[in-house]
């Protein structure tokens, strides 16, 4: 018997998948126990993934820092995910195959298998961009209640780093996870000013640097330094609510971009699912592809527009 040849080739990509998500598995096991008994000396998953993946994602942060963007480490710590560059470099090369093996299956030898193969290569970097907007946002909107407990700490006697432990243990993450990891590296003998400047690397906010700032000028040259915490607190609580009160004023062309973004996408998968023969030349014509491309296209430019538009800055 003859097998057809899309699953000639499907078999094997399958077969890539299941070793990915079974070798991703592994990782994440040998991350979370660590044994205690002696055992010969072997590589684990984890340290097979870096030996295979390390070389280019060492590369690839090398020329992002040549071009003045923050490394691949640096981008997954802002976004704040407990995963190495290599590790992330897998899931891509993952969610490519992924993509790539779906679209041989329902579309066959056609250009489907390489347009979902692109989507999954594009994912990853979306899902990172969107945890550190949503981590940034978090963190500035903590930053006045934390300065508050910064200054409230520092004017009861405490030094800067005590200060700091306080801040520590009485914030919500991420905020707490931050400023926890800065304690440590201070108890570990990094200077308060290393210890800051890397929080900058991995927060990537224009107020947090404004803070630090003046932490690290009260540091060197001394001053008043909860003064002008408090100053700088009832600042942002200010701009902060200017912030909510324009996002309140934008919430209708918000809304209206999210619908006029979502209706023809889930017209498209109506038409697709109940009226599989009306819609067949959208997706088995080159003409139906092109039709296809060019309204995701207009879709996401009008999108764009709009959320240009309603942008507020920071």
């Amino acid at each position: 018997m003859q097998l057809p040849q899309e699953t000639i080739v499907a078999l094997p990509m399958a077969a890539a998948i299941f070793v990915f998500f079974w070798a991703l598995d592994r990782v994440r096991k040998e991350r979370r126990v660590r044994s205690t008994d002696a055992q010969a000396a072997r590589a684990t998953p984890r340290e097979l993934v870096d030996r295979l993946l390390k070389p280019a994602a060492e590369n690839l942060s090398q020329r992002r820092r040549v071009a003045g963007k923050p490394t691949l480490t640096e981008d997954l710590a802002r976004a704040g995910l407990n995963v190495t560059a290599p590790e992330y470099l897998l899931i891509r090369i993952g969610a490519v195959a992924l993509g790539a093996l779906i679209g041989l299956f329902r579309f066959g030898f056609t250009l489907g298998p390489v347009i979902l193969g692109a989507v999954g290569f594009v994912i990853p970097p979306l899902v990172v961009a969107y945890l550190q907007r949503r981590r940034q946002q978090q963190f500035n909107e903590q930053l006045a209640s934390m300065l508050q407990l910064l200054s409230n700490s520092l004017k009861t006697g405490y030094a800067i780093d005590r200060a700091l432990e306080t801040v520590a243990a009485k914030s919500q993450p991420p905020v707490s996870t931050e400023f926890e990891r800065v304690t440590t590296e201070i108890t570990l003998g990094t200077s308060v000013e290393d210890a800051l400047s890397a929080l900058l690397l991995r927060i990537n906010s224009p107020d947090l640097e404004f803070i630090v700032t003046a932490i690290l000028l009260h540091i060197r040259v001394g001053g008043n330094l909860a003064e002008v915490l408090d100053n700088i607190s009832d600042t942002l609580r200010d701009r902060l609510q200017t912030k909510r009160d324009m996002s309140v004023l934008t919430a209708q062309s918000r809304a209206s971009a999210s619908i006029i973004t979502g209706l023809p996408i889930l017209l498209a998968l109506g038409l697709y699912v109940f009226v599989p023969g009306y819609y067949a030349p959208m997706t088995s014509t080159w003409v139906g592809y092109a039709m296809l491309g060019f309204a995701g296209f207009m879709i996401l430019l009008g999108n764009l527009i709009i959320q240009r538009m309603t942008a507020l800055e920071a």
